[in-house]
């Protein structure tokens, strides 16, 4: 399974103090966190604040969600290593192979990230989330998807072929908004 559902965030009227906190313990008690199914209608014409390819910790690492963040929200995609999933206009967020293999440079190589550049400010204008695909356009001409066809997808390491998703992926439920960056799976 690559598309993850259960979740736990920090009680923000329950901190935990800095100093109990330890190295990778959350910032407060957790509480189950239940997202709802995203309503389109709750980002579109909303500004996109930050983007980040880190979202989501298990607390000695992550998950690798993407997020954008929408003023006080973060619309989630909760894939496993998301962003080598998603393609921005053609190239994918992050590849670490693309050289290897000849493909166009991926958005975020290392710590050089030409994306954030160009989604910071920008506007979402439509979004639509199938089962195992997601279309999403912004302002500036941007075009976010995850494609529905296998074949177009980006190549999996272990197999070498395309990524797919597992039946019970859905990522109608795995697609959110969220209070918080820090989802604990």
């Amino acid at each position: 399974m690559h598309v993850l559902y259960k979740f736990q965030i920090p009680d923000k009227g329950r901190p935990i103090p800095v100093e109990e906190q330890g190295n990778f313990g959350p910032s407060g008690h957790l509480v189950p966190f239940r997202p709802r199914k995203l309503n389109p209608a709750d980002v579109l014409g909303r500004r996109i604040e930050e983007v980040s390819t880190c979202v989501g910790t298990y607390g000695m690492g992550g998950p690798g969600f993407f997020g954008l963040r929408l003023g006080r929200e973060w619309l989630v995609i909760s894939i496993w290593g998301a962003a080598e999933w998603i393609h921005v206009n053609g190239r994918l967020v992050e590849d670490v192979f693309a050289p290897m293999r000849g493909r166009p440079a991926p958005w975020i190589r290392g710590r050089k990230d030409a994306l954030s550049a160009r989604l910071v400010g920008s506007t979402i204008l439509y979004v639509r989330v199938g089962k195992h695909s997601l279309s999403m356009r912004i302002s500036g001409n941007l075009h976010l998807r995850i494609e529905k066809q296998g074949k177009n997808r980006p190549i999996a390491e272990g197999s070498k072929r395309p990524r797919t998703f597992c039946l019970r992926d859905d990522l109608r439920r795995g697609i959110f908004l969220s209070p918080t960056a820090e989802i604990w799976v």
